[in-house]
């Protein structure tokens, strides 16, 4: 499933290896060339200094009241991770930058955005337009540019805009279609290797009825 960015800011993160708290969700730092969380800053205290950080490759889990690590040395300095600093210091907006289409339509702000808890990629924004008559969720496949007074959408992106209480998760989507993909494969198999064991079994005298036939060739 889906998660929120609402539902991430303010969360704990905890230490697996001991349990320890080390802090709660402050700010998410996106990486807008690859839409997904790149990183997100803690409120850990005793780090006065500098803004402790923790790259999203070290969550090992993001659950319904708190996000994982595997031990404390998953939070760093963010001076020391060069390209993360980049994005803290000159952050493109995300929630709250408006939504133009490359025909110039306005379609809202975002006022959400839903990323997949496994790898942090963003796959949805929700836009918020009174005009919409409340919120409509536009795959971020649709956004063509990054700015920092807005983003720019595809020619016709409003006709793809949609409930977000109707998306299905595209991971299911594509997990269901490889199921039944191996299904079918496995059932074809199934039934080749029934024939062919069929057909060998005719050709044994103990394995035919009295009143089979003799198969061609058995004739002398």
């Amino acid at each position: 499933m889906f998660y929120t960015s609402k539902k991430l800011m303010g969360m704990p993160v905890v230490s697996l290896a001991d349990g320890h708290q080390l802090g709660r969700i402050k700010r998410l730092l996106i990486d807008q060339q690859r839409m997904a969380i790149a990183a997100f800053t803690v409120d850990r205290k005793g780090w006065f200094k500098e803004q402790p950080v923790i790259p999203y490759s070290h969550v090992k889990s993001v659950g319904n009241h708190a996000v994982t690590v595997d031990q404390a040395s998953a939070v760093v300095k963010l001076s020391s991770l060069p390209e993360l600093e980049a994005l803290a210091k000159h952050p493109l907006p995300l929630l709250g930058a408006r939504v133009i289409t490359e025909e110039g339509t306005v379609l809202g702000t975002v006022d959400d955005f839903r990323f997949d808890p496994q790898d942090g990629k963003i796959y949805y924004l929700d836009i918020k337009s009174g005009l919409l008559h409340g919120t409509r969720s536009l795959e971020t496949t649709q956004i063509i540019t990054c700015g920092r007074d807005a983003l720019i959408a595809r020619a016709g992106a409003e006709e793809s805009l949609q409930k977000p209480g109707g998306l299905l998760n595209v991971k299911w989507q594509e997990t269901i279609a490889s199921a039944g993909k191996a299904l079918e494969g496995a059932g074809g198999i199934t039934h080749r290797a029934t024939e062919a064991f069929n057909r060998y079994r005719q050709r044994l005298p103990f394995g035919r009825k009295k009143n089979d036939d003799p198969p061609p060739g058995d004739m002398n």
